[in-house]
């Protein structure tokens, strides 16, 4: 290895440290990490890492190779409650993605360069980005298995069986982290577009390794649910029969769900798009037949994807990861391009680029301004550094463009103008802009760390999971009366006269707190602490 590909890769570790890890304290707690979250914390809490339960109850619906990380974390660092720590586990699992993005490109261009751009582009995605701070289980199946798919794609080259076996451990933790849709929505495709592009030739020689693979992997894979069926046989395949119904029943959303995915890649979707021009693109490819099979793996993803009828944005996942592999070559193309020799659509490409770039950093600033320094969130110092850093971006982009400067410095001030906006803006964003700060009562989260931990927590409705996750414990559902302690809380979004109505007079209601329930709405909750009434 080369001492300036030794850089590059130094430059991608560093890209990726700042891109995923300052933002991970920044976004709110959603349902789905909250799910992880309350597994994890009764992982830790209970000792038993098989048979995983939320809130008490069985919790089979995911598989749970990214709740035990998750609980790892926990135990290592000793904490149930800091959110950072909890997300390192996908930051980390995020950052080696990148590197794999670059071993793959490297494998299959023999373009080191390439394969540093791919990396960089990819790390300063926006969609990646954001799902690489959220601990949920929509990016580990499918890092995992791009890991998988990028150790057989070295296998097919190399033929060492080593390979094949490192790609069935990515592949067993991958079906250990959400079944085999990530088979579905990554590695049918590849072998597609692999077959389609490369031939089957490198497939018939490898057939056994590749079997070799896919047995490591389900074994693996299989350790859990074969533990669950010696114990919880009837209640594991009725919640497999549940899931299912719900990837049909669930969430179904238009065909065309996912057309506009492409403003998700962020700063580089002029490329993005731009890339989904087959033969243009591939003319400008520093490796056709490399680009050939992202297009097809990507385009054959999308339609696969899409016919699923249960649609959300996160599980765009497998897009969000090939298309800046696919934009990575025209990016390349450009960076190695003189002005002069531009043609008339790659000056048009380049100049809707800019314009795009000049437009981001200019409209930054007057929202720090209106949503921040007169909200008196920030002052007028910190203000001027923002408005100083966005404001040299804009002039760098016009200058750039106006004086004909290398295309390289506008491309790689894209990157730095991404990974400045993740520093200076996502917090900002999530703190002020989509959330209007009252100090009224307190968020229900504070109690996670600061709850009621002497008596126990009952709710009359089932509660919702971010509930229990943010009250830092068990919430039990109220059965019979007579069945309750001496003194408990009850949380509940009903007013005192309600709860009162339910308890009759066997309850008497001691105090009352209000939090607010979200950090970005003004629905209140309530926690009250109740006691047994003694008199006649």
């Amino acid at each position: 290895m080369q001492v300036r590909e030794k850089k590059n890769l130094l430059y991608l570790f560093l890209s990726g440290i700042i891109t995923l890890f300052p933002s991970l304290w920044v976004g709110r707690v959603g349902i789905m990490e909250a799910r992880n979250f309350v597994t994890a914390r009764e992982m830790v809490q209970n000792g038993n890492w098989i048979i995983t339960t939320m809130n008490g109850e069985f919790r089979f619906e995911k598989p749970p190779f990214p709740t035990w990380l998750t609980a790892l974390f926990m135990k290592f660092f000793n904490t149930t409650t800091n959110e950072f720590v909890l997300r390192l586990p996908i930051a980390i699992c995020t950052l080696g993605l990148i590197f794999l993005i670059y071993f793959l490109v490297k494998s299959a261009t023999e373009n080191p360069e390439l394969a540093f751009i791919s990396g960089l582009v990819s790390t300063t995605t926006f969609m990646i980005i954001k799902l690489g701070n959220e601990d949920a289980w929509d990016m580990f199946p499918y890092i995992f298995m791009f890991g998988c798919v990028t150790y057989i794609f070295i296998g097919l080259k190399s033929l060492n069986t080593m390979d094949f076996i490192i790609s069935g451990i990515f592949m067993g933790a991958s079906l250990l982290s959400k079944g085999p849709v990530p088979v579905y929505g990554m590695m049918l495709p590849f072998f597609v577009a692999y077959s389609v592009t490369y031939g089957f030739s490198n497939i018939r020689v490898s057939w056994k390794k590749i079997l070799f693979t896919i047995i490591i992997g389900v074994s693996l894979a299989a350790l859990w649910p074969a533990a669950i069926m010696l114990t919880q046989k009837d209640l594991f395949i009725s919640v497999m029969n549940k899931e299912a119904s719900t990837w049909l029943n669930k969430h179904v959303k238009s065909i065309f769900y996912y057309f506009d995915y492409i403003i998700y890649i962020g700063v580089w979707m002029i490329f993005a798009l731009a890339s989904f021009f087959k033969k243009w693109s591939e003319k400008r490819s520093p490796d056709n037949k490399f680009f050939s099979m992202l297009f097809l793996w990507n385009l054959i993803t999308f339609v696969l994807i899409s016919l699923i009828k249960m649609k959300k944005k996160r599980y765009g996942v497998p897009l969000y990861i090939l298309t800046p592999m696919m934009a990575s070559h025209l990016i390349f193309y450009f960076i190695n391009r003189e002005w002069k020799k531009l043609v008339k659509i790659e000056n048009f490409i380049i100049k809707t680029h800019t314009i795009l770039m000049v437009t981001i950093s200019i409209l930054i600033p007057p929202m720090f301004y209106f949503k921040g320094y007169r909200s008196g969130h920030i002052g007028i110092v910190y203000l001027s550094f923002i408005a100083m850093f966005f404001l040299f971006f804009s002039y760098e982009f016009v200058m750039g463009f106006i004086k004909k400067r290398k295309i390289e410095q506008i491309l790689f001030m894209t990157g730095f103008l991404m990974i400045t906006i993740n520093i200076s803006v996502t917090w900002f964003v999530e703190k002020y802009v989509r959330t209007e700060y009252r100090d009224e009562y307190k968020y229900l989260s504070t109690l996670k760390s600061s709850g009621p931990q002497e008596y126990p927590i009952y709710t009359f409705d089932d509660d919702e999971i971010t509930n229990v996750w943010n009250v830092g414990k068990k919430i039990e559902l109220i059965g019979d009366l007579q069945e309750l302690p001496n003194i408990f809380f009850v949380l509940d979004d009903r007013e005192e006269p309600l709860i009162n109505e339910k308890f009759r007079t066997e309850f008497i209601i001691k105090s009352k707190n209000t939090y607010y329930k979200y950090e970005d709405e003004d629905k209140t909750i309530h926690l009250y602490k109740v006691v047994k009434n003694t008199k006649d």
